[in-house]
């Protein structure tokens, strides 16, 4: 499962700890994200997806690339149209693997968005 940033959710700590019930994932992630500023049972996370999502640590929640994909419907950053000149999405990925995952998921976002335009419609 992927956040909206790219980000595998399950390899997070808090979503494996939610999961597994290890509360030293758990603890790890308090202690790793946001310096401490959310207790333990504050990073119970299933993931930030969907949009509506009712398990979601409190630092996720207020995460800004979340913010504004959910604002702009997207269902991950890579599927937007300003992803190339986001400069927020550019600088959380810091380049890596997870620039590569999203510039992956991006040209897979146009090449389908290119299929659907040159698809014939059939109806009457």
């Amino acid at each position: 499962m992927l956040g909206y940033c790219g980000i595998n959710c399950e390899e997070c700590p808090a979503y494996k700890g939610t999961v597994t019930t290890d509360m030293s994932l758990l603890e790890k992630a308090a202690a790793k994200f946001s310096d401490g500023a959310y207790s333990v049972q504050e990073w119970v996370c299933l993931g930030c997806t969907p949009a509506d999502q009712p398990f979601l640590a409190k630092a996720c929640a207020k995460c800004e690339i979340r913010v504004c994909a959910i604002a702009k419907g997207v269902p991950n950053c890579a599927a937007c149209a300003d992803y190339a000149s986001c400069q927020q999405i550019k600088d959380f990925m810091e380049g890596g693997k997870l620039a590569e995952r999203m510039d992956l998921l991006h040209t897979r976002f146009l090449a389908l968005r290119g299929e659907r335009t040159a698809a014939p419609r059939t109806g009457a």
